[in-house]
């Protein structure tokens, strides 16, 4: 067989394979394209990269990705959720590397979930995340941003009050100057599960001496779940 026509056939083969509706991750996890990627977007090579950047014991609690439009992502105002053993993702993706963080950063919900006690027992990440919140308020407060309102820092679920303020009132772009040698990205303010699944995103695929400079307890823990130290 000539080179010519060995090439064609691998074109033509990979060609069908991007087409197809259900692929496999680690060859054992569905993944389900309920809605078409933009071209640019070659489910392939996501496949590809996950599994070369994600430790494949990360993924014991997932059962199963969806890759689609689904209304709960406009209802919550997010492009990603795991849930209950599933992994939904938006289809609507800029380009490869954008899809594998939000891959990835689901999988490092579904990781959180298993190993909480490890993560949580000796409440270090805890402290860590609400002294590093504290600190923000005290920055947003000097410069005078908050003007008199009454508004929580110091709880570790999710708050729609704190997350409309910084994201509404005061903005992406003051808050992410406040942030910077704070917290690794502003989304980890958001609440303790976002600061551990940011950590865990930042050390598989960013730069791991930042995230143990900015946030040492998050990285030690991240290390841990990541190494299969637990």
């Amino acid at each position: 067989m000539s080179n010519k026509m060995k090439s064609f056939i691998d074109e033509t083969s990979q060609e069908n394979q991007r087409n197809q509706k259900h692929f496999k991750i680690f060859g054992t996890i569905d993944l389900f394209i309920m809605n078409e990627l933009p071209k640019k977007v070659d489910i392939l090579r996501v496949i590809e990269e996950v599994e070369e950047k994600i430790p494949f014991h990360l993924t014991n609690e997932v059962e199963i990705f969806y890759v689609g439009a689904f209304k709960e992502f406009q209802e919550k105002q997010v492009n990603a959720m795991y849930k209950n053993g599933a992994i939904y993702i938006t289809n609507d993706q800029d380009n490869i590397p954008d899809m594998v963080d939000d891959v990835i950063h689901e999988i490092a919900h579904a990781a959180e979930h298993v190993h909480a006690r490890t993560i949580y027992s000796d409440n270090k990440i805890q402290n860590e995340f609400l002294g590093k919140r504290e600190r923000l308020k005290d920055m947003i407060q000097e410069y005078g941003y908050l003007d008199g309102k009454s508004i929580s820092f110091d709880e570790l679920e999710y708050s729609k009050e704190l997350d409309d303020y910084l994201y509404k009132d005061l903005g992406y772009d003051k808050l992410e100057t406040f942030c910077l040698g704070l917290f690794i990205k502003p989304y980890a303010v958001t609440d303790i599960r976002e600061y551990f699944a940011t950590a865990l995103e930042e050390y598989l695929l960013g730069d791991r001496e930042y995230t143990k400079r900015i946030s040492p307890i998050a990285y030690e823990k991240v290390h841990v779940v990541c190494k299969g130290e637990v």
